[in-house]
């Protein structure tokens, strides 16, 4: 029988973890995915479709969390990995223009238009160049459906920077979605 080398240890103790904790975090998982979903009836994805994806995404991320807030940056990534692949194959069987943007609004809801979280998505990725921490706001306001105050938390700023940071992702997003 051979060896496990020292990765292959360590992705075994990361998987006992993961194994150990699962309970907790897939009902928080599921917690998010709720919220997320339940903003819009329409949407034909279910909360289980995506838990188990962002569950198998996380499941098999190399990154070791260092604490609940790392958790849940690192599910808004991959929820937000997996809201826009989905939006990809709905936008591909039908293309449209991105009319509005509902980021814009208080209610942070783009589930409702595809083409609109691919816009998003493309304005986040520049946005990250010039600004990761505003692309993590975004992120858990949005993908997480974290309030600001909580997302102020998870980035360990307050809510006041929170609010600055809010609004400069709004407008940078807004400028770069009207050039599409």
């Amino acid at each position: 029988m051979p060896l496990k080398t020292e990765s292959q240890q360590l992705n075994s103790v990361k998987n006992a973890d993961l194994l150990e904790q699962f309970p907790e975090l897939y009902a928080t998982l599921r917690q998010i995915a709720r919220r997320h979903l339940s903003r819009n009836p329409a949407n034909t994805l279910s909360t289980t479709v995506v838990v188990n994806e962002a569950w198998l995404k996380l499941q098999n991320n190399p990154i070791q969390w260092q604490d609940h807030q790392h958790f849940l940056a690192t599910a808004a990534l991959a929820m937000r990995q997996l809201l826009v692949d989905y939006a990809r194959r709905n936008a591909s069987e039908k293309r449209t223009r991105v009319d509005d943007c509902p980021l814009f609004e208080n209610n942070c809801d783009l589930s409702r238009n595809s083409d609109a979280v691919l816009a998003v998505d493309e304005a986040l990725t520049q946005l990250s160049n010039l600004d990761p921490r505003l692309t993590r706001l975004v992120e858990l306001r949005f993908f997480v459906g974290l309030t600001l105050a909580e997302a102020a938390d998870c980035l360990r700023i307050s809510l006041r920077t929170a609010n600055r940071d809010w609004a400069r992702a709004r407008a940078f997003i807004r400028t770069a979605v009207e050039q599409c």
